[in-house]
């Protein structure tokens, strides 16, 4: 049996974790899983994690590969996360840029596929998001944005 591989993008709302995920999945055998879609469609009372475990559980039956995109911060990421490496290879992608970068795409971005808060609260969760370290399999700068192929160079060097 193939091992199945989850590819996990962390950073800040805006560093472009999205663009990474979508590009990746155009131009590889990765399948992505956008989370913040998954925690637009919570009915109340449903436990978001569980949700993405459970779409995340889904793709592997059709992917060896998949990869989804987190801030990566708070207790209940880490249970998450280590619920998901007792069952899946994990690697973990870093992306970042500066935060004032970051809050200037939250704002300029189509925020129909985004979850909706405040500025205040973008500053907040990025400065969070931006502060959390793991043992990076991987780490891009995208602060300028790094190019296409300077990004799926880098992912491939995990496969």
């Amino acid at each position: 049996m193939t091992q199945r591989t989850l590819y996990m993008l962390i950073g800040p709302k805006g560093a472009g974790k999205t663009y990474v995920g979508t590009l990746v999945a155009q131009n590889t055998e990765i399948q992505f899983i956008r989370v913040e879609s998954i925690w637009l469609a919570l009915k109340p009372g449903e436990n978001g994690w569980k949700k993405v475990e459970q779409a995340i559980d889904q793709a592997f039956e059709s992917y060896p590969k998949v990869m989804i995109e987190s801030l990566g911060a708070g207790e209940a990421f880490g249970q998450f996360r280590a619920a998901l490496a007792e069952k899946y290879a994990l690697k973990l992608i870093r992306i970042y840029a500066a935060l004032d970068t970051c809050l200037y795409r939250v704002k300029h971005r189509n925020n129909a596929e985004h979850i909706p808060i405040s500025d205040d609260k973008v500053e907040q969760y990025n400065q969070i998001a931006a502060a959390v370290t793991y043992d990076w399999d991987l780490e891009i700068d995208n602060n300028t944005p790094a190019p296409d192929q300077d990004i799926l160079a880098a992912i491939q060097t995990l496969m």
